[in-house]
């Protein structure tokens, strides 16, 4: 715990890898995932912006801290590949990450599309 407060008082902001944490729970048990491809394509609702923040603490942390993170993070990142398929990107030098080359399985024919934001 005190490794994630030193991290987020240096590099974040406190509170930011639990609200993160939570907020990616919400985007892959809740639903949110669906608004991505379908309607809303903010970083805060697709879980990009929460998944990068976990990202960045999980590599900013000592590896004994990461660990413990990862132990959370690790089963919404299962249940997401669970739901998703792979997607290639658009180009072979796409930067986007693992979470963002992902698809929901039900609409093989889903790509990410400009829509409202919120």
């Amino acid at each position: 715990m005190a490794a994630v407060i030193a991290l987020e008082h240096t590099r974040m902001w406190p509170g930011a890898v639990a609200a993160a944490l939570v907020a990616w729970q919400e985007a892959v048990l809740m639903g949110t995932v669906d608004r991505a491809f379908f309607r809303c394509v903010c970083e805060e609702c697709t879980g990009d912006a929460p998944r990068r923040r976990l990202q960045q603490a999980l590599i900013g942390l000592p590896p004994w801290a990461g660990a413990h993170l990862y132990a959370l993070v690790l089963p919404l990142d299962l249940y997401y590949l669970r739901r998703t398929s792979p997607m290639s990107p658009t180009s072979p030098e796409s930067d986007w990450t693992w979470w963002q080359q992902r698809r929901r399985r039900e609409d093989p024919s889903a790509q990410r599309r400009k829509g409202p934001t919120c």
